[in-house]
């Protein structure tokens, strides 16, 4: 017996660390390479495979619950995993796999206009210099999000005359900038003081980022670590420094949410455009 919710504190404060979960939740947990958007759908596929039916008392930890407290800096898992469980506990455990599947359609959706916001900025500053032969864009760490605005950049490159070259900064620790060069057709990476030396000389036309979380009121922007290096670099060379995010990276308070050891917090202001698509509403 213990004092209530004495096991819920220990567990968010331990990240998870002794919680008794499935083997494929714990593989999930050590993805170091892949990106919070894709992570948060495998993270719904996960909670509705394991969630079962029946009442937790207030010291159980329900598996979505579990989910979030193993990657609490990717802000779209918490906030999938919150939304799965209110869905849940207000529809019923019979609904889980109609749960499941709006999910995962409203993360593709919102991805989706992620994408195209990205797309239409990067692209309105390249048809600027279309009378250069060459334009160059880079990127840090790994995101499927990024990966598909670069791929739309690409494709779509082919009917203004300036080329474009996509080169990934290496991305240390995890060296995720090696495999985001491999995702996009053509690109390049360099390891991460030589992409930042690019920046300095005036050798990338524009950089983008992806975003794990967006606090509120403009508070800051959590990435991956070395993020924050870059922006000052950007800043200070004169050179575009774009953070791109879905409405799932939102994060409602003003404080960050506990950071892993692999992220950090960016401040707003070193970048040029923190890109989130309007709420449906605002539309």
């Amino acid at each position: 017996q213990c004092v209530p919710s004495l096991k819920r504190a220990f567990h968010l404060a331990t990240s998870g660390r002794y919680l008794d979960l499935p083997q494929e939740i714990r593989e999930w947990e050590e993805d170091r390479v892949n990106g919070a958007a894709y992570l948060a759908r495998k993270a719904v596929d996960l909670a509705a495979a394991h969630t079962q039916s029946g009442e937790l008392s207030e010291d159980e930890l329900s598996t979505a619950q579990s989910i979030s407290i193993l990657r609490p800096s990717m802000v779209p898992i918490v906030n999938a995993m919150n939304e799965f469980d209110r869905r849940i506990k207000h529809e019923g455990y019979g609904q889980i796999e109609q749960v499941k599947d709006e999910l995962l359609t409203s993360l593709t959706d919102e991805g989706n206009r992620c994408v195209e916001l990205g797309y239409e900025l990067v692209m309105n500053t390249y048809k600027s210099k279309a009378s250069s032969t060459e334009f160059v864009i880079g990127t840090f760490s790994r995101s499927s999000t990024l990966k598909s605005i670069l791929q739309r950049i690409i494709e779509s490159s082919d009917d203004i005359s300036a080329k474009v070259r996509v080169v990934c900064s290496q991305s240390t620790p995890g060296d995720e900038g090696i495999l985001m060069a491999t995702d996009v057709i053509g690109a390049s990476y360099l390891p991460d003081e030589e992409f930042q030396q690019q920046v300095i000389d005036g050798k990338m036309d524009v950089v983008i980022v992806g975003a794990d979380c967006v606090l509120s009121e403009g508070n800051g922007v959590v990435n991956k670590v070395g993020s924050k290096a870059l922006a000052s670099v950007c800043k200070q060379a004169g050179v575009p420094i774009i953070s791109s995010a879905d409405r799932w990276k939102l994060w409602s308070d003003i404080h960050c949410p506990p950071l892993e050891d692999i992220f950090e917090l960016i401040p707003s202001e070193l970048f040029d455009h923190v890109l989130v698509p309007k709420d449906e509403e605002e539309r």
